[in-house]
């Protein structure tokens, strides 16, 4: 009989019991519940990491407004502009350790030292065109430049060959006709851009936080399965290699919901993947006794043991 994933979560939570009963659920099942629980938890970890991202964009927008001004405007003089003093270059932080540096109408980027050892990413503004360099790691940058026309160029460079490239082509874009183009675009309101920009990254981050969970459940359960399996520990008690895996599925069940409080509590040292792995290998071995101490069904004619 298959077992529904409310029923397995409040078993497992209760004793060990159900486990006897859980370990004859289907793989796919299995899977499919992990990928429940990775959302439940996700949805806790959510109730403060959502504030703490609408924060960091509110605090990011009204930042910008007093740099560059309430909106961003679109003309075939300029091209793409704050509108305060849009003759200026200036720059400004950004969320999650980011660099936000408008070059105006220089043809070179004025990029501080601290930006290629400090920084995660930086956003290049210029009159003609965008940038993006995200870090790869600590010498290698992913570059992006929007151009008009919707063309993209995209490079891997290390440190060094960052700053020569936008100069390179902000110096290309320097007195061409490419402000043409926004001549009949409106300006953007920056409060709602940021509002926009906000939900995004909350979405982004609810996406990759379920996929990490997820994820470390299947390396957890997966990595100790194959470990028992070499070490003969789930023969020893009358399991196969894929109930001994899915027992362990289930018994992480505790440990990531006690890892998701601590996690959305912001508990110190008590980090989602520590909590978790920990509570895995303490209630994996009990399952899996109660699971091997569970008699077997007699089969065909043999009469049951006393």
């Amino acid at each position: 009989m298959k077992t529904g994933f409310f029923t397995a979560l409040r078993g497992v939570c209760c004793g060990t019991a159900i486990f006897p009963v859980l370990k004859r659920n289907s793989g796919g099942r299995a899977v499919w519940h992990l990928v429940l629980m990775a959302l439940l938890c996700t949805l806790i970890v959510s109730l403060r990491m959502r504030g703490e991202i609408r924060r960091e964009w509110t605090d990011c927008a009204g930042r910008f407004d007093a740099v560059f001004g309430p909106r961003i405007v679109f003309s075939s003089a300029t091209g793409i502009s704050p509108s305060r003093d849009p003759g200026k270059p200036r720059r400004m932080e950004t969320p999650r350790s980011g660099l936000l540096i408008y070059t105006a109408t220089s043809a070179k980027l004025e990029l501080p030292a601290e930006a290629l050892s400090e920084t995660n990413y930086f956003i290049v503004w210029g009159a003609r065109c965008f940038g993006v360099a995200m870090r790869l790691d600590e010498r290698r940058w992913d570059v992006q430049l929007l151009l008009p026309g919707r063309r993209v160029i995209r490079e891997q460079l290390e440190d060094v060959g960052v700053a020569g490239f936008f100069d390179r082509e902000l110096a290309r874009f320097q007195g061409t006709g490419a402000g043409r183009r926004f001549a009949n675009v409106p300006d953007i309101e920056v409060g709602k851009l940021f509002e926009t920009l906000s939900v995004v990254s909350q979405v982004v981050w609810f996406l990759g936080e379920w996929f990490g969970i997820f994820l470390l459940g299947i390396f957890c359960t997966g990595f100790f399965a194959v470990i028992s399996r070499l070490t003969g520990a789930a023969r020893i008690r009358g399991l196969s290699g894929w109930e001994y895996w899915r027992i362990g599925v289930y018994a992480g069940f505790p440990g990531m919901i006690i890892g998701a409080v601590a996690e959305a509590l912001d508990l110190p040292f008590l980090h989602y993947g520590l909590v978790y792995s920990l509570a895995l290998v303490v209630y994996w071995l009990p399952a899996v006794m109660a699971c091997s101490e569970t008699p077997a069904a007699p089969r065909g004619d043999e009469p049951p043991r006393d």
